[in-house]
């Protein structure tokens, strides 16, 4: 599959991030900082697009990333109804650990907590979770729907974002799951490479 030049955005930094909770299909707000680092990412943005390309703008439709994804319309000076959300870009679900700390899943669910960090890529956390398995196979899903575009510009988050770099890239997938991406950087991936937005 030929797949095109994708512009990769985390979402801001949100309070959860700060409190070191998992997210994944539940949400928490953007910080000061986070909305701040949504507005840096679309100068680097525009920037990056200098010369007028055009593009669609995909984004998860969980509400951190919405509100990223605004941001970045607004500031473009874009039409906020011509984004694109689509539930294969939302963020792993983390099953029972989702809305609590790390810590405390590693002391109230030491036993699942092992067992997925031995595994993640197979693991399925209870309570509806999701295994790196599962989202690659949405991510493919979406990539089938973009497959003709030239161009696309991404607002999601941290792990999707690690499984597409790394179906993209081609990355083995002990890489793959090292990836990391803060809040804010910006990727470029094109021709099967990443390169970092300054």
């Amino acid at each position: 599959m030929k797949l095109p030049t994708i512009i990769l955005l985390r979402h801001g930094q949100t309070v959860w991030n700060l409190e070191g909770r998992y997210q994944g299909h539940l949400n928490s707000n953007l910080t000061i900082l986070g909305k701040a680092q949504a507005e840096e990412n679309a100068v680097k943005l525009s920037r990056e697009m200098k010369i007028e390309k055009p593009f669609k703008l995909f984004a998860s439709p969980l509400g951190r990333a919405r509100e990223t994804a605004y941001i970045i319309s607004d500031i473009l000076g874009l039409n906020r109804e011509d984004i694109i959300f689509d539930n294969n870009l939302k963020e792993i679900h983390y099953g029972i650990f989702e809305g609590k700390s790390k810590d405390f899943c590693q002391k109230s669910y030491s036993h699942q907590f092992q067992e997925r960090e031995e595994d993640k890529w197979y693991y399925v956390l209870e309570g509806g979770g999701e295994s790196y398995e599962m989202v690659e196979k949405r991510l493919f899903l979406w990539l089938e729907r973009i497959k003709n575009e030239k161009y696309v510009v991404v607002v999601a988050h941290e792990m999707i974002n690690r499984a597409l770099r790394g179906i993209y890239c081609k990355y083995e997938r002990d890489v793959t799951l090292q990836l990391r991406q803060n809040n804010d950087i910006v990727l470029k991936l094109e021709n099967g490479e990443e390169n970092i937005i300054e």
